[in-house]
């Protein structure tokens, strides 16, 4: 989870960003927009393809239609966040009043919110894998039951496990008589302690416990598959073989996107291991570019997912190239021309 920036202004020891040239800013910002405007038209047409194709709904899609939606309001709310930062002051807040201290809660509430659905996404399409190719007799869950249940639960888990930030956020007036919204624990509960027990519980519950629960998952899948590839082999044009090979492609795109995650969101937690327990909350001028680095390729993962799905799985691949047709501003006047080419044919033949 993104809790590395989570300071006050007086903290840093080296201020983020304030050593940037105007061409260093503008390089930083033009990154973020292609990375915003990525992630909505990939994440946008994966939820096209899905709901409108029949065929594509289902458990696992529908899934990779919740981890689309949950990474496009990750992006909607960090992104336009990170480049306020790199224009101002990191924390700095720009909203005052009520407005302004709703607004510090809800977004940082939702942004990591969002973070915590796309994980628990992961989880459950792992689950959803395992039980489908090592327990294929098993009865299997109805899209309904998925919609009136999975899905719901999952949204309803992350958002009761980060209820505390409408307590820990809030705006604060600093030194230079700036607003900032930051959390905070103070009065009630030690600052520092309860920053890093929030973290490490955080850590555990959406990132360490998950990750080993779905790489036990995958490995099992693997060699089931494995296995029934081997006893498939005399019979290669058989319905169970094809199956197999269609199961193993599905794994190997919902890999792709594992390892790509845990690459992506390895780099911030490694500074905010850093920042909380070997710097103590206080950024060293060194760690900035590190800082800068970890915060984007942690929010380029949702730009990444779209791409892994279309490279690897030819469906959502053949659904893009509808979509880009259907879009294609040459298409209507191909469509027109094609119809007139018929219609002279018909009349040259009635003649």
């Amino acid at each position: 989870m993104d809790h590395s920036n989570a300071t006050v202004l007086n903290e840093f020891i080296c201020k983020p960003y304030s050593g940037d040239t105007v061409i260093i800013e503008g390089v930083k910002i033009s990154f973020y927009i292609f990375l915003m405007l990525f992630s909505i038209l990939g994440n946008s047409s994966l939820i096209v393809i899905v709901t409108k194709n029949q065929r594509m709904q289902t458990i696992t899609n529908y899934l990779i239609v919740n981890m689309a939606v949950a990474d496009i309001l990750i992006t909607l709310l960090a992104v336009p966040r990170q480049i306020t930062e790199i224009l101002v002051a990191p924390r700095r807040w720009l909203v005052g009043g009520f407005l302004g201290l709703a607004l510090c809660k809800v977004l940082s509430f939702l942004q990591d919110v969002s973070t915590a659905v796309s994980i628990l996404s992961l989880l459950a399409i792992a689950v959803d894998r395992h039980r489908g190719i090592v327990f294929p007799l098993r009865k299997q869950i109805a899209k309904t039951k998925l919609f009136k249940c999975i899905i719901p639960s999952i949204w309803i888990v992350s958002i009761v496990l980060h209820s505390f930030y409408f307590y820990t956020f809030r705006i604060k007036l600093e030194d230079d008589k700036k607003m900032y919204c930051s959390p905070s624990w103070a009065p009630k509960f030690d600052e520092r302690r309860s920053a890093e027990t929030q973290y490490v519980v955080l850590l555990a519950v959406f990132i360490v416990v998950p990750m080993c629960v779905v790489t036990v998952l995958y490995a099992l899948i693997i060699v089931n598959l494995k296995r029934g590839m081997a006893r498939c082999k005399a019979l290669p044009r058989s319905i169970t073989a094809r199956r197999l090979k269609e199961d193993a492609k599905v794994v190997k795109n919902v890999i792709a996107i594992l390892i790509v995650f845990i690459a992506c969101i390895a780099p911030i937690n490694v500074y905010a291991i850093l920042f909380f327990f070997t710097w103590k909350r206080k950024i060293p001028c060194n760690a900035e570019t590190f800082g800068f680095t970890a915060h984007f390729i942690f929010y380029s993962n949702a730009s990444l997912n779209p791409c892994i799905y279309f490279i690897f799985n030819d469906k959502f691949r053949r659904g893009l190239s509808h979509i880009l047709g259907a879009l294609a501003p040459w298409k209507g006047k191909k469509k027109n021309t094609t119809q007139s080419v018929k219609l002279v044919r018909f009349k040259t033949f009635s003649i």
